[in-house]
């Protein structure tokens, strides 16, 4: 298999994952319109399960017993704890900080990878690192109207929530390299699942839904859990172990691309800034897309 940057199907899946998760934004909206932050959190894993359950049984059968444990660990940091932990922060923190703090997820990818994995890291990728987190800084500024509410420590939940993401790619690159993203991530989601579905008995998300107070959101929600969590993170972790962690955790920074073409299309204007944050993000992905794949350093 050629694993290179510049092989096709790589930045098509990145393509699409940054189409899917950019498209994600407009759902979560529609999707608060009847639920708190946190009944859309315990919603969307508890749906992303439900969806996962006929594939399984097969997964129970293919994946290493030994590997269980790996597998909880990249379902509590990877859909698990970043969901709730984002969902507790836009309580309290407006939606142009908790972009900002997003797009912290590759820098956190690159210093879990290094320290905690012994990666090797080019100074190329380090600059598109940089280069990436000033593109989409530059982009959350410049949009009009933003929310820029800040709470110190709310603020700090999507700070932790990257590092879940850094460690969740890292863990997949380096320990579930050879196994299949499809039937991983339905395990994973089976074991956040459960918890999930007991939580969410206790919130009034049931009584909204049964008492037809919720179907737009809830079909925006179900929308959002099968393709913007399930699916794309089995495309998600397909491209990790086809290139490296730090390609494919760049998704973050396009995402806000698509969010904010999601705006222009609804009337929103585009500033000369937004732009610049955009040149700089393809900058930055350039860079990070340029050098080999990170392998592991020599023990």
């Amino acid at each position: 298999m050629n694993n290179s940057h510049h092989n096709f199907q790589n930045w098509l899946l990145l393509v699409l994952l940054t189409i899917i998760w950019g498209t994600s934004y407009i759902l979560i909206k529609k999707g608060l319109l009847a639920f708190t932050p946190l009944e859309l959190a315990f919603l969307r894993i508890s749906i992303s399960f439900l969806a996962s359950i006929p594939l399984l049984y097969t997964a129970i059968k293919v994946i290493p017993r030994h590997k269980y444990f790996t597998v909880l660990q990249v379902g509590i940091f990877g859909s698990g704890a970043p969901a709730f932990l984002f969902a507790l922060s836009m309580t309290k923190t407006g939606s142009a900080i908790n972009g900002i703090l997003n797009s912290l997820s590759p820098l956190w990818t690159l210093i879990i990878g290094y320290y905690l994995f012994k990666v090797t890291i080019s100074k190329q990728k380090v600059w598109g690192v940089i280069i990436g987190f000033a593109g989409a800084l530059v982009l959350v500024l410049g949009k009009q109207g933003a929310s820029f509410k800040v709470d110190l420590l709310y603020s700090l939940l999507p700070v932790i929530a990257t590092f879940c993401y850094g460690m969740s790619t890292n863990i997949t690159k380096q320990k579930l390299q050879n196994e299949s993203p499809l039937y991983t991530t339905s395990m994973a989601m089976a074991m956040m699942g459960v918890p999930a579905l007991t939580g969410l008995m206790f919130t009034n998300a049931p009584h909204k839904i049964l008492g037809g107070q919720a179907w737009v959101s809830l079909g925006s929600v179900t929308i959002l859990s099968i393709f913007g969590t399930l699916i794309a993170w089995m495309l998600f972790y397909r491209l990790v172990q086809r290139t490296d962690a730090l390609f494919a955790a760049s998704v973050t920074y396009l995402i806000p691309i698509v969010a904010m073409a999601w705006g222009f299309a609804d009337n929103e204007t585009l500033s000369a800034i937004q732009i610049a944050g955009f040149a700089l993000i393809m900058i930055g992905v350039y860079y990070t897309a340029r050098t080999p794949a990170l392998v592991k350093a020599q023990q």
